[in-house]
């Protein structure tokens, strides 16, 4: 044989051998809505964990990208690198991620395979990012609130005594933190030192609060003496944000005991109270 005709035959065979050899399968990825993961037109709230999954096939596989971003700023990444699956088939792998969005509006999730010969696949979708209703109110307030109502007091070898108490003011301090549900928040409220917890309700632009046996002493004249009453209120509250301001308004109702020298007696109050707490910002856990 000829080598002109010899080395036509080996191209002609190496050309036959390339046409046999195996192209490899480009993969493909899809949502995953198992196991609690999001899927298309979602709803979270802001701040809150959820998870996200894709499904990949093909062939040595290298890595799945996850992407959430918004109006193609990116909020945050993660990426599943899958070194095991380099010389193996994979038909499916399950990529899962938990993700915290801190933001509100729609969200795009995009999912990302790539195999060792450099081929890729992606699938997006968008879910919707809503703030948490209880959001607005987080942070801690100061301010001072007034009292209007009428005060009775009773002791032991004094006449009784009825006063209308006007603006009669104190300080207050209310820390607002999240509930365990998004229109929920927890209420500190603190009044000279002295504090007490409830869980308020959410409203629209107002908390709804209710606290009982909220411990509270103050100095007032009565019969020409100075007391310092000991007692317990009981306040039913609405609080309204207005700007960086929480405005309270609501009722309230006491009990406790007065002593004056060696006398004791009892003393009730009953009235309203309101006043405006500035936003002194978040409050730091």
């Amino acid at each position: 044989m000829k080598k002109s005709t010899f080395f036509l035959a080996c191209c002609i065979g190496l050309m036959l051998f390339a046409s046999c050899k195996k192209d490899p399968i480009p993969p493909t990825i899809n949502i995953f809505d198992g196991e609690g993961c999001v899927t298309e037109n979602a709803q979270v709230y802001s701040g809150d964990e959820f998870v996200v999954g894709f499904t990949a096939t093909g062939e040595s596989l290298a890595k799945i990208d996850i992407t959430l971003s918004q109006n193609g700023t990116v909020l945050v990444t993660y990426t599943d690198d899958l070194n095991s699956q380099k010389d193996e088939p994979v038909a499916p792998y399950v990529c899962k991620h938990n993700f915290v969005v801190r933001t509100s509006g729609t969200v795009t999730i995009t999912g990302t395979v790539i195999d060792y010969a450099g081929q890729t696949a992606s699938k997006s979708f968008e879910i919707l990012c809503n703030e948490k209703p209880c959001a607005i109110f987080l942070g801690e307030y100061q301010g001072n609130v007034l009292f209007n109502g009428t005060m009775e007091a009773s002791v032991a070898g004094m006449d009784p005594v009825q006063q209308e108490v006007t603006d009669n003011e104190t300080p207050v301090i209310l820390s607002i933190t999240e509930g365990e549900t998004v229109d929920e928040v927890v209420v500190v409220f603190n009044v000279n030192g002295q504090e007490s917890t409830v869980t308020g309700t959410v409203e629209g632009d107002k908390v709804i609060i209710a606290l009982t046996d909220v411990p509270y002493s103050f100095n007032y004249q009565m019969n020409g003496f100075s007391i310092s009453p000991t007692m317990v209120m009981n306040l039913n509250l609405t609080a309204t944000l207005v700007d960086d301001q929480l405005v309270l308004d609501g009722t309230c109702h006491g009990d406790g005991e007065v002593n004056v020298f060696f006398a004791t007696g009892t003393i009730t109050i009953d009235g309203t109270i309101g006043g405006r707490l500035t936003n002194l910002g978040l409050i730091q856990k």
